[in-house]
């Protein structure tokens, strides 16, 4: 869920709304009313307030529908199409579209605009030397030629918390997609062993959100050492780039429930890292590797978070020594609310 506190909507169960509904939808109005905004709540915007999303500000060029803004002031302009029309085909993007795009932005001195349908998204570098618009896409994203991870990943880049770190954005991502990206499992000729490229691996996204580090959070270096037995997560904090994130499950798959546990906060924090573009993770055993270590038979008890393996932690103590490593060699700090069971 990146959707604001209090009113959260799951953006998960809002791509697959927006596709299962997208044939009913029959112009640029509904388009925008049923695709885009929903889409955009789940990102984390706010559609109801001004100050956040505007339609039809003026440019000498014309009205795009809507300005993108954080605390007043626009980061992106968004041009929405009619579901019917295209803004990919063949891989490429709509330049009739695009040019249109970018002179909004342009006017106003906006580095980057916003092209969508509701199922196909775009972000464009509005303005760059010697480059057509059509070869400055930043980010491309088709809701119906991607698996739903895929497009979960691309999507959240046009969030609230991420857009402005668009520069971080993966180079791979402004190819368009063409086909739906799920690899494709050959039936065997002969007795064909299991691969991790096989496997339906659990996987989870998470939100987050500034805050002060409470009292009651106690750094993972106070917590080595100690006996966690019969105690319990409640929260869990990282400080990257000199503040301090409440980092909390939004939602994911194959896991049987979003309440944070020991088995599950290891792969929060990594996923949180991932979001924040860090790469460069130490191998730490079986429980972070770029490859399962474990055998098959134990495949239900790794998550793959990004491109690397996350062996469930045991236990507490397994989750802070992970904790430790992965401190010590990002350079991010850590830190947990804990509580005791009850008897």
């Amino acid at each position: 869920m990146l959707g604001k506190r209090g009113g959260t909507v799951d953006l998960l169960e809002i791509i697959e709304r927006v596709k299962k509904i997208s044939g009913k939808i029959p112009n640029e109005e509904s388009t925008k009313q049923h695709l885009i905004l929903p889409i955009l709540m789940a990102l984390g915007w706010d559609v109801f307030d001004p100050d956040e999303v505007m339609p039809e500000t003026s440019t000498e060029e014309g009205r795009p529908d809507y300005a993108i803004m954080i605390n007043g002031r626009i980061v992106a302009f968004l041009e929405a199409k009619s579901v019917k029309e295209r803004i990919f085909r063949d891989g490429r993007i709509n330049s009739k579209h695009a040019r249109q795009l970018a002179g909004y932005c342009f006017d106003k001195g906006i580095r980057i605009g916003i092209l969508t349908n509701g199922l196909q998204w775009a972000l464009i570098n509005a303005f760059e030397e010697y480059k057509p618009v059509d070869e400055r896409i930043i980010l491309a994203v088709d809701l119906m030629n991607q698996s739903t991870e895929e497009a979960i990943e691309r999507l959240r880049w046009f969030s609230k918390e991420k857009i402005t770190n668009y520069r971080d954005i993966p180079s791979e991502y402004s190819r368009i997609p063409t086909q739906v990206s799920v690899p494709v499992i050959q039936k065997p000729i002969l007795q064909r062993l299991p691969s991790a490229q096989d496997h339906n691996f659990r996987t989870l996204y998470v939100s987050a959100r500034e805050v002060q580090l409470p009292p009651s959070a106690v750094a993972v270096e106070e917590l080595i050492g100690r006996d966690l037995r019969g105690y319990t997560p409640t929260a869990v904090f990282v400080q990257i780039n000199g503040k301090w994130y409440r980092v909390e499950i939004s939602h994911g798959k194959r896991w049987r429930g979003l309440k944070l546990t020991w088995s599950s906060i290891t792969s929060v924090v990594v996923r949180f890292l991932l979001d924040m573009g860090v790469k460069d993770f130490p191998v730490i055993g079986k429980y972070l590797s770029k490859a399962p270590t474990v055998s098959q038979k134990y495949w239900n008890a790794v998550a793959k978070i990004g491109n690397w393996y996350l062996y469930l932690p045991e236990d507490g103590n397994r989750a802070v020594a992970v904790f430790h490593e992965l401190a010590k060699a990002t350079g991010v700090n850590i830190a947990l609310e804990v509580k005791r069971n009850a008897k």
